[in-house]
Formats: structure tokens, sequence, C-alpha cells
């Protein structure tokens, strides 16, 4: 990872490490004025953290020994996103025709002039024990190479670098249809409980792409500890299907992931998109899956992008990944660059009866709420029965009243609630409300 063009995040204290000789003296050095040294350990392995100025470069660091001198040149410093997921991030900005295609691909990649943006793309491994290098490169963005990255992470990066104006650097670790339980670490996913049998042969098993923890021990754990600012993130297709199990195990992942950096990670993410799935397993199970992603918002710096409005349901990788990245963007802007901004959709808070129909209110309103020119035709409620029925509902102020004729006692309101559902409710910024049930 600390090679030419590389990207190190700016005002901070900088991990950076290396193997040598043990017992060896290691002198690092930059030309912007910090200067450290250590001695590796009887493996060889030592580590330092560099303290950074603020945005700027390019710089030079020097890596020496009694022996050898190693130069890393035009490096940056700036700000250090790591982007990770499945297929949705991992779908470059060239897309993969014909099928599945980036809008206005072409003049995006034409354009994609952007030396201050360079990524860094971990290739595509998997491991039964966790990894320490990774062999890859720093690339600044240019026409020539733009269409090979994530279009999800560029749009990202760039709506960053056009705004802050420092230099922005994604490091890409993200591979299709994989669960989750691929990215989450052996000590962490076994407190789950749910896969220990497959974990403790991992040594002996064929592995592939959807075994538990190889993902993270492959594409995740040499990137450990590389400062990063935070994580943007964009999965679940391979967990459709099993969402009650997904509500426990992404949380997890995140907290796997911070405990390893040591560090409370901004963590931003991205919910499913609108798809009629062909699998009678996952069939009519998406929404299952968007609200289960939606828990994971109690976890404190968690942030996330509703897509109910951008989606395309002849695929499950829409086009309109632009629209993503600015909204990935408005949390990073918000929480971390100290932007104000409205930067979530509406998210369900709580439900009240009143009459024969249930009052909702909701949080991230905005200015206030709208609906679509269509109306609010995704609401449904129910009894104690929980069966439910398309209701009638309508806005007032920043509630929604839902109700209908043939449901006397409504218990229950879901919103969205199907693999196809598109937007309907929206705050006056232009965001999309979350796919929810008020069903603990």
């Amino acid at each position: 990872m600390f090679s030419d063009h590389m990207v190190l995040q700016q005002k901070t204290k900088t991990e950076f490490w290396g193997e040598s000789a043990p017992g060896e003296k290691i002198a690092v050095s930059t030309d912007w004025a910090t200067n450290t040294t250590t001695t590796a350990n009887s493996s060889g392995k030592w580590r330092v953290r560099l303290k950074t100025p603020a945005a700027g470069g390019p710089y030079t660091i020097r890596i020496s020994t009694r022996h050898t001198t190693l130069i890393v040149k035009d490096v940056l410093i700036g700000e250090v996103w790591l982007a990770s997921g499945q297929s949705n991030m991992d779908i470059p900005l060239a897309g993969w025709p014909p099928g599945d295609t980036i809008e206005n691909s072409r003049q995006e990649i034409s354009s994609a002039n952007y030396q201050q943006i360079r990524f860094f793309k971990v290739p595509f491994k998997v491991a039964p024990k966790p990894l320490t290098t990774v062999s890859a490169k720093w690339d600044p963005i240019s026409p020539q190479n733009a269409g090979t990255y994530s279009a999800t992470a560029y749009f990202f990066a760039r709506r960053l670098q056009q705004t802050l104006h420092v230099p922005v650097g994604i490091i890409q670790s993200s591979i299709g249809g994989t669960p989750i339980e691929a990215w989450t670490s052996k000590s962490y996913l076994q407190k789950s409980g749910d896969f220990n049998d497959a974990i403790g042969g991992l040594d002996s098993a064929k592995l592939n792409s959807n075994s538990p923890t190889v993902l993270f021990n492959a594409m995740i754990s040499p990137l450990i500890p590389y400062t990063i600012k935070g994580v943007i993130w964009y999965q679940g297709e391979s967990n459709v299907g099993r969402a009650a199990q997904y509500k426990r195990l992404f949380p997890l992942m995140i907290q796997d992931w911070r405990n390893k950096w040591a560090t409370e990670l901004p963590f931003y993410f991205v919910q499913l998109a609108p798809y009629i799935y062909k699998d009678p397993k996952q069939s009519d199970q998406s929404q299952k899956l968007r609200d289960a992603q939606r828990y994971a918002l109690h976890l404190p710096r968690t942030g996330m992008v509703t897509t109910l409005d951008i989606g395309y349901l002849k695929t499950a990788h829409p086009p309109y990944k632009r629209e993503v990245g600015d909204r990935l963007a408005r949390f990073a802007f918000k929480y971390q660059y100290g932007i104000e901004q409205v930067a979530s959709g509406p998210l369900y808070n709580k439900t009240k009866v009143t009459g024969n129909g249930l009052v909702v209110e909701f949080t991230s309103v905005g200015t206030g709420l709208c609906a679509a020119k269509t109306g609010l035709d995704n609401f449904e409620i129910a009894g104690a029965d929980k069966v439910y029925i398309k209701a009638n509902a309508s806005l007032s102020g920043n509630r929604v009243i839902v109700s209908h004729p043939s449901v006397s006692k409504p218990v229950y309101v879901r919103y969205a609630w199907s693999d196809s559902s598109t937007a309907t409710l929206f705050n006056k910024e232009g965001l999309p409300a979350a796919t929810f049930t008020s069903e603990k």
C-alpha cells in the first residue's frame, strides 16, 4: 500500500509499517518535515506513526536502513476512504454492458481527469486465515483508467474533491455476489454462532467468495491499520432471504471493522434498490433485507442511503450511481467535514393510534415531508391479525395518516414492502423515505 501516488489521511498520526531484517534500524523521513526511527522486531516487522500536515503535496517519503533506501514519490495528503461491498460497489464506471450499464458512462469516463483522486483497488482473493500483504497499486484517475474503478466510489470521491478541494484516496475492496459473512472476521463471526462448522473447516475446504471470513482475511485484513477517514459500503443482495440473520450480522461486521482499526470509523451504507428477484428463495424478500439494513442505524456514526427512487427493476445493478455517490457524500459532508445539510431521507420513528387510523412519525424530515405526484400509494396497514391491505395515506404536516374502512382497529403499518416498491414519500430536499415496518 505504501507506494508511488499513494494518499495519506491529513492532519493525523497515520500508520506506516513494513518488514526488514530482524533487529534492523529503520529511518522514515518525509519532505513535510516528519522524521522518525524504529527497530524491526524479532519477526522483522516494524511500525511507526507519521504526523501528517493539512492536505497538499506531492511529497516524497524515504525509508532507509543501513544498507538500503526506498523512495515513495508523488505522495498526496488528503482524505482517505475505504469503499467495500458486493457488485453494486464493484461495478466500474464503464459498467458491465450490455446488461448492466452506468448512466452517461462514456461522457463521465472521457472527463475523468482528476490527478488528485487516486484509487487503490484490492484484487479478488480468498484466504482461510488473515493475510498481511496485498498486491496492488495507487492510480491517479484519468480517462484511460477511470472506467475500471467503482462507479459509486468514483462519484463519491469526485463530490468530495470538488467540494473540499483536497486530494481524495479511495481504497476499493469489493467483489460481486458476496454475503456479509464473507467480509467478517473469524473472531467476530463466531459471536453469531451461525457459521462455526464452516469456519472450523476452512483449512481443508475448497474456498470460494461465499465462504465465511475469507474475504475479510484476504481483502480487508491486509489494509489494517492503514489510516482512513471512514467506510462506504454497498452490499446485501446476496443475503436476501436471510433478513433476520442479516439484522444481527451487519452491525456485527461494522463493530468488527471498528475494533480492528481501533477507532469508531464512520460507516455509511446503501440500501438495496427495487428489483424483481427471479430466484423463488429471494422473491418478495428484499424489502425485509432493506428493513434489516435500517436497524444498523442504531450504531453511532452510521448513515443509510435510500435508493427506492433510483432503482431499475430489470437489474439488481441500477445505472444511477452518481446519485448514490452524491448521497453517500452528504453524510461525510455533514458529519465529518462540518458542511451543514440534510443527509438522510425520512426514517420511520413511531406510530400512534388515532381513532380508526394510525399517525406515522418520522425523523430526518429536513424542511418537511412531501409526496410523489402519484400520491402515497404504497403504505399498508393491518390489525392485530397482521393481514395487510393497501392504506389510504395522506400528509399532515410532517406526519403521515393511514387508514382503511375495512381495518377498524389498525395496529401495524408498513411502507414500500415488496421487491418492486418505489419511493412515494420524500423530504423536501428530494431524499426518499426508507422501507419500514412498524412490526418489531
